[in-house]
């Protein structure tokens, strides 16, 4: 039985799940190589360890034959993880929310150390890795 649809969400092909992976992973490798990079917007890189993070989880959604919320909320998107599947860090991914919409469009209200930006992209591959063991059974390299 198909699980029913509501408004602001998708049914996908289950095997859409790897090309979701994929561009998770290419998001992350972005955030990579901008977080090694001496100059760029840093809220840049939180941004796109967020992309990753929200499309590995959207992957695993697919990937069970659940509905996709088309959000970018990664509480509502874990929330809608099957009960038995639990996305690494879980809800502290909330955390990064803020940087897929209005922090897009502001800078240096919040002070991003080195620190931070390495957390986050660590929390990014985590999640790429479980979502693509969950996937794939077998973890890429990030």
């Amino acid at each position: 039985m198909t699980p029913p649809q509501k408004q602001g969400e998708r049914l996908f092909a289950k095997d859409y799940a790897g090309t979701l992976l994929d561009i998770s992973l290419q998001d992350l490798k972005s955030a990579q190589a901008l977080r090694k990079a001496s100059e760029g917007r840093r809220e840049n890189i939180v941004f796109l360890t967020q992309q990753a993070i929200e499309k590995a989880i959207k992957a695993v959604i697919c990937h069970h034959g659940l509905p996709v919320p088309l959000v970018h909320d990664l509480g509502a998107l874990i929330a809608r993880l099957p009960a038995d599947v639990n996305a690494p860090h879980g809800y502290d991914l909330l955390r990064f929310n803020d940087y897929a919409g209005i922090l897009r469009y502001e800078r240096g209200h919040s002070a991003l150390t080195d620190e931070d930006l390495d957390a986050a992209v660590a929390a990014g591959a985590d999640v790429l890795a479980w979502a693509s063991t969950v996937i794939l059974k077998a973890s890429p390299s990030v």
